[in-house]
């Protein structure tokens, strides 16, 4: 299959669920499961603070035990985000993920966060991409 890759934007998760740097880590937990997702930007009003990913969460479980739920999110985010833009094609954001190998790409379009593109949207957008019909 040759051809132009899409943009991001076609495959990302628009709007995605946010959680504010201030809050526990047991909100995060609990927001992941009501939402069943495994990625949360994490925010400050509209500016992006973080990411934190249920794999974050499992580390710091292993570090500080039950204390873990009580701690505010900033103390265990990762601060070093994957943006991209709407535009950027999801093969570019796709490097990108693997040569950093993080699990999701924070999609910013004018300084505002207006999706997620995570490894199952990839594979959705592969799905999608190969459908025979």
């Amino acid at each position: 299959m040759r051809g132009t890759p899409p943009p991001v934007r076609e495959h990302m998760t628009h709007l995605p669920v946010e959680i504010d740097r201030c809050e526990t880590v047991a909100e995060a937990d609990r927001l992941m499961e009501a939402h069943q997702i495994r990625h949360l930007p994490i925010m400050t009003g509209l500016r992006l603070r973080g990411i934190v990913s249920q794999r974050d969460i499992a580390a710091a479980r292993l570090r500080h035990g039950d204390a873990l739920h009580e701690m505010p999110l900033e103390s265990i985010c990762s601060h070093d985000v994957l943006t991209v833009s709407p535009v950027t094609s999801i093969d570019q954001v796709a490097e990108q993920m693997l040569a950093r190998r993080v699990g999701s790409a924070v999609v910013v379009d004018g300084g505002y966060v207006v999706g997620i593109f995570t490894k199952a949207d990839a594979l959705r957008a592969l799905c999608s991409l190969f459908a025979k019909g």
